[in-house]
């Protein structure tokens, strides 16, 4: 008999500073009306401010509502209350519920890298779901100054694979390009969608299959190519309160045992913190690419079929990460070939 894969169940985690319009958004996609029963996953039911009339059924941590969807709160911590979800989801008749993905609201004042962590590092987690990406909002009129002076915003950033600059009605033109440079400093890799009011189709933040490596070429391709002119001179092209991304390409093919190696180094390395790292590498002897992505000190190089990339590329975000350094270690990678 043929055994079947049973689907992961998708992960958005919703990040953002305080004030960047997470609840309006959350709001939104408890009353759309579209295809898939999402499970909200928020902090208190006073978070979300919910129309009486769509709810069907309510218990102690549980809401429901006429469109499929569900809202619950935190009890204990997040991966107890994920766990939770996911055995009521497999029961077959009492206190069963429905939902073919889960969005969690992440603290306006938290960074969203461990709880990310938890979904790629935990095996019971990381067997039942996947993270399909992390969205974070911020203020068009203030993310400047908070970047500038909340180390928690850099990280919410940091993370991100979309980002929504959020309120561009309080904010002119020049003010959102400002915005906008800001945030690529500390993350190049993040597509950018301006809005008002978080006013968007929910599929711009849900069905980001982040670990596509389809979606990951698109990403990277739109790393600032004027920053190898930077790098040269090892000076990192951004940051914001010692929060950085560097940008590593080479053509060459690479030994993935030297890569892992030097990998596993920059992530231990306890003069920075590597928060984020992707990209997707030519390696000999290990089909024609190999998927790299990392979180803290958790990291995975995986081998994927398709074609072979014209480049190897790697994008770094961190705090105070020595650019000359990352720069010396990849030339290390790279120069046998």
């Amino acid at each position: 008999m043929l055994a079947y894969a049973v689907p992961r169940i998708p992960i958005t985690l919703l990040t953002g500073f305080l004030g960047s319009g997470k609840t309006t958004l959350l709001n939104r996609l408890l009353a759309s009306n579209h295809a898939e029963r999402i499970a909200i996953v928020v902090n208190e039911f006073g978070d979300v401010s919910i129309d009486g009339s769509l709810v069907v059924g309510t218990s102690e941590d549980l809401i429901e509502l006429q469109n499929g969807c569900i809202c619950c709160t935190i009890r204990g911590d997040m991966r107890e209350t994920v766990a939770a979800l996911l055995e009521r989801r497999a029961r077959r008749f009492w206190r069963r519920i429905r939902f073919d993905r889960i969005v969690i609201e992440a603290s306006g004042v938290a960074s969203p890298g461990p709880v990310v962590q938890t979904f790629l590092a935990d095996p019971e987690l990381s067997e039942r779901t996947r993270v399909d990406g992390v969205v974070a909002l911020a203020h068009a009129a203030h993310v400047k100054e908070q970047l500038a002076f909340h180390p928690e915003a850099c990280q919410q950033i940091g993370y991100a694979d979309t980002i929504l600059l959020n309120h561009c009605d309080r904010s002119d033109d020049a003010g959102q390009v400002e915005a906008e440079t800001a945030l690529r400093r500390i993350n190049p890799m993040a597509s950018i969608v301006r809005t008002e009011h978080a006013e968007l189709p929910p599929d711009r933040v849900l069905h980001l299959e982040t670990t596509d490596p389809g979606r990951w070429k698109l990403d990277l391709a739109e790393a600032d190519p004027s920053e190898e002119s930077s790098e040269r001179d090892g000076s990192p092209h951004g940051h914001t309160a010692g929060m950085s991304a560097l940008t590593l390409r080479t053509r060459r093919t690479l030994d993935i045992h030297r890569l892992r190696i030097w990998l596993q180094f920059v992530g231990q390395r306890r003069t920075w913190e590597l928060m984020r790292l992707k990209g997707i590498v030519r390696c000999r002897d290990h089909g024609p690419r190999v998927v790299v992505q990392g979180i803290y000190q958790w990291m995975e190089l995986r081998p994927e079929m398709g074609a072979a990339p014209d480049e190897s590329l790697l994008v770094l975000i961190g705090r105070d990460l020595d650019h000359v350094e990352l720069r010396k270690g990849w030339e290390a990678v790279t120069g046998v070939d």
